[in-house]
């Protein structure tokens, strides 16, 4: 008789576990979501990331609150959100960074693609180089020979230590032949920063994409002389890739969404199809085209297989330029 009233009562539980379950997925969102971004306020990231948190919240009938808590080349911010209740009310903006960080890092950082359940890649974008426009050196020739020729002593930026246009820097370094240590990489909080620093005559050369290097460029302070992809950028037409200018290489980064690990898959698939429904949006689509920012879209398992083939290339690419531990 003990035995059936414990078995019952460990029925009961779970039947109220897994209502309690359903139903919270039934009734998500209830209240506001909050959405962290790993980087500075005003840069690429932090710009895409609340352009989808814009249109989302019509999608959601609930706010999205962007919180930019940088640091630690992403860490910081990917450190909150998988430590966060797996309940759909904390969403990751995951940038090819996290797939770099703990191959610089490995005893300071924890936090990989595989710590976080996928939701959507949104945005792939080609890494550019960005100079000064009263540098004496005015083409991607003359700049590759000036670099050649005074080792240490350009500046450059993009974004973190060890970040994906570090990386880019490194790697077309290393495709030229040359070491890591020919520029002298000044680490900033983002991109936005990076172009601040130019601004101000603190940094020569940017490595970034064309789409954050914009406002620079389109001002006539900053000068694109290449970019890293297969195809020339519809919104710099003029500008030749790296192959184009016989430099075989092509990197660049991406940008998506995650939550933690155990999120219920019914709130997943809400959050997916709100971010489908946002990239979709023409409102989307004109602000990406405006910014020269490339869209991209893969949906939860097609994101983590790409994650992790990133995770792998990127770490291969680092380990080559010395930049893993």
């Amino acid at each position: 008789m003990k035995l059936r009233v414990a078995a019952a009562s460990l029925l009961a539980a779970g039947a109220m576990v897994f209502g309690s379950v359903a139903a919270n997925a039934a009734d998500y969102p209830s209240h506001a979501v909050n959405m962290y971004c790993a980087w500075k306020a005003g840069g690429g990231s932090d710009s895409v990331a609340r352009m989808i948190a814009s249109i989302m919240e019509k999608e959601l009938g609930q706010p999205i609150k962007v919180i930019n808590q940088t640091g630690g080349g992403g860490s910081i911010a990917w450190s909150t959100v998988k430590a966060a209740k797996p309940d759909g009310y904390t969403i990751g903006q995951l940038t090819a960074e996290l797939a770099m960080n703990h191959w610089a890092n490995p005893d300071t950082t924890n936090v990989a693609p595989g710590d976080f359940d996928p939701i959507a890649l949104v945005n792939m974008d080609a890494a550019g180089i960005t100079i000064r426009a009263d540098a004496e050196y005015k083409t991607y020739d003359e700049f590759v020979a000036y670099v050649k020729a005074n080792p240490g002593k350009v500046r450059a930026s993009g974004s973190s230590a060890g970040s994906i246009w570090q990386v880019s820097m490194g790697k077309w370094l290393s495709t030229i032949g040359l070491p890591v240590t020919a520029l002298n990489y000044i680490p900033t909080t983002g991109s936005a920063e990076a172009m601040k620093e130019m601004a101000a005559g603190g940094v020569d050369v940017c490595f970034a994409s064309l789409a954050e290097c914009a406002g620079m460029i389109n001002s006539g302070k900053a000068v694109a002389i290449a970019v890293m992809s297969d195809e020339r950028d519809p919104k710099f037409p003029d500008l030749k890739t790296l192959k184009e200018l016989g430099t075989d290489l092509s990197i660049g980064t991406w940008r998506g969404f995650g939550v933690p690990k155990g999120t219920p898959k019914d709130i997943k698939d809400r959050i997916s199809a709100a971010i489908k429904k946002s990239v979709d949006d023409p409102q989307f689509v004109k602000f990406m085209a405006d910014r020269g920012f490339g869209i991209k879209y893969l949906e939860q398992d097609d994101f983590g297989k790409f994650m992790a083939q990133s995770d792998s290339d990127l770490g291969s690419s680092m380990k080559a330029l010395g930049l893993a531990k």
